[in-house]
C-alpha cells in the first residue's frame, strides 16, 4: 500500500442502534477495504472509521488499533489485542490477506462472513418472534400457576373432598400436579435460553467434541455449508495471489474455528506438504463434495482453479441460503407445537383432579 496520504471525507458507517454486532463488523471491514483499495494508510483509515462508529466497544476497540498501527503493529497483530470484538477467524484472515498481497479483497471476505451471521440470525429471529413472545407468557403465566394457584387448588380440594365425601377418600389433587408444572416451566425456560444463546451466533459450530453442532437436524447442514463457503473463498482469495498450495493451506487452517474443518484441511495442508496437487489435497481432505471438486480438478488443468473455487464458495453460500430458507419454514410452527405441548400439559395436570373428583361425586 502506498503510503501517500488521500484525503477523502470520513466514511458514514454510523450504523445506529438496532443493527447487531456483526452488522457493525460487515460495515465496518467493507469500509475499511474501500479506504485500502484508495491507498489510505491504514492507521489513518482507522482513525477515520473510529471517528464515525457509534459510541461502544467496537469504537473503541478501533480507536486502540488505530494506535497501536501508528506505532508499528501489524494489523493482524492488532486484530490479536481485541480477541473479544475481532474473532478469531477474522485474525487469520487478515494474517492471509497481508501475505497474500490481497488485503482489501480479504477485508470484503470478512464483511461477506460477517453480513451473512447478521442475515441468518435476523432471519431466523423474525421467524421465532413470535414464539418466542408465547413462551415468555407462558413461563410468567406458568410460574405464577405453579406457585400461587397450585397450592390454593389443592386446599380448595382437599376440603370440598373432606366435606362431601367419606373420610377414608384420598386426597384427589396428588402433589405432582405443581411437580409437573414446575418440570415443564423449567424445560421451556431452559429451551428459551439455548434459543437465545444459539441466535446470538447461528454460523458458529463451536468446538464441541466432534463437531456435534454439524450433525444437528437443518441446523447442522446450515453451518456446515457456511463453513464450507468460507474455506474456498479463503482458498480462493490465496490462490489468486500465487501463494504456494502448503502455504495456502496452512493459512486456511489457521482462518478455520471449528475442529472438524480444521482437521480436514490439516490433512490438505499435510498432502500439499508431500507434492500433492490442489485437487488431491482437497479430495484427501474430504471437505468439498465430488460434484464441485469436478470443477476444481477441471480448471486446474487450465490455471483458473481460483476461479474455480470461487464458483464453489458461491454454490455453498447458495446451500446455505436454501438452508435458512428451510429452517425459518420449519422453526415456526416446530416451536408453536412444543409451545402447545407445554401447554397441554399445564391444562391436564390441573384439570384432571378436578375431573377425577366430578366422577366421584357422579358416582
Amino acid at each position: 500500500m502506498s503510503s501517500a496520504t488521500v484525503e477523502i471525507p470520513p466514511p458514514n458507517i454510523n450504523v445506529g442502534y438496532r443493527t447487531s454486532a456483526s452488522d457493525d463488523l460487515a460495515l465496518f471491514h467493507r469500509t475499511l477495504s474501500e479506504l485500502c483499495r484508495a491507498q489510505v494508510p491504514l492507521s489513518r483509515a482507522l482513525w477515520l472509521l473510529q471517528t464515525d462508529l457509534r459510541r461502544g466497544k467496537l469504537r473503541t476497540a478501533v480507536g486502540e488499533m488505530a494506535q497501536a498501527v501508528e506505532e508499528g503493529t501489524p494489523l493482524d497483530a492488532a486484530y490479536e489485542q481485541h480477541k473479544d470484538q475481532f474473532p478469531e477467524l477474522y485474525r487469520a484472515l487478515v494474517e492471509a490477506g497481508i501475505a497474500s498481497g490481497n488485503l482489501p479483497g480479504v477485508l470484503d471476505e470478512i464483511a461477506r462472513h460477517a453480513h451473512d451471521r447478521a442475515q441468518v440470525a435476523e432471519r431466523l429471529r423474525r421467524a421465532l418472534a413470535y414464539p418466542v413472545v408465547a413462551a415468555i407468557f407462558v413461563i410468567v403465566l406458568g410460574v405464577a400457576l405453579v406457585a400461587f394457584v397450585g397450592p390454593q387448588l389443592r386446599e380448595a380440594m382437599t376440603s370440598i373432598s373432606s366435606a362431601t365425601l367419606s373420610d377414608d377418600t384420598p386426597v384427589l389433587v396428588p402433589p405432582w400436579v405443581t411437580a409437573v408444572g414446575g418440570l415443564g416451566i423449567l424445560a421451556l425456560a431452559v429451551i428459551a435460553a439455548l434459543s437465545f444463546a444459539w441466535l446470538r451466533s447461528p454460523l458458529d459450530a463451536g468446538s464441541a467434541l466432534d463437531s456435534i453442532g454439524y450433525r444437528l437436524p437443518l441446523l447442522g447442514r446450515l453451518r456446515l455449508n457456511a463453513a464450507k463457503a468460507s474455506f474456498a473463498s479463503t482458498m480462493a482469495l490465496l490462490a489468486k495471489r500465487g501463494l504456494p498450495l502448503p502455504k495456502a493451506l496452512a493459512l486456511a487452517t489457521a482462518a478455520t474455528d471449528d475442529k472438524r474443518i480444521r482437521r480436514c484441511v490439516d490433512v490438505m495442508a499435510s498432502r500439499a506438504r508431500d507434492g500433492a496437487s490442489l485437487t488431491e489435497a482437497v479430495r484427501a481432505g474430504d471437505l468439498i463434495s465430488p460434484s464441485l471438486l469436478w470443477l476444481v480438478e477441471a480448471a486446474e488443468s487450465s490455471g483458473t482453479a481460483a476461479h474455480a473455487l470461487d464458483d464453489v464458495a458461491r454454490i455453498y453460500r447458495e446451500r446455505l441460503e436454501r438452508a435458512v430458507d428451510r429452517m425459518c419454514t420449519l422453526a415456526t410452527p416446530l416451536a408453536e407445537l412444543l409451545l402447545g405441548v407445554v401447554v397441554l400439559g399445564f391444562a391436564v395436570s390441573y384439570m384432571l383432579p378436578i375431573v377425577q373428583y366430578a366422577e366421584k361425586i357422579a358416582g
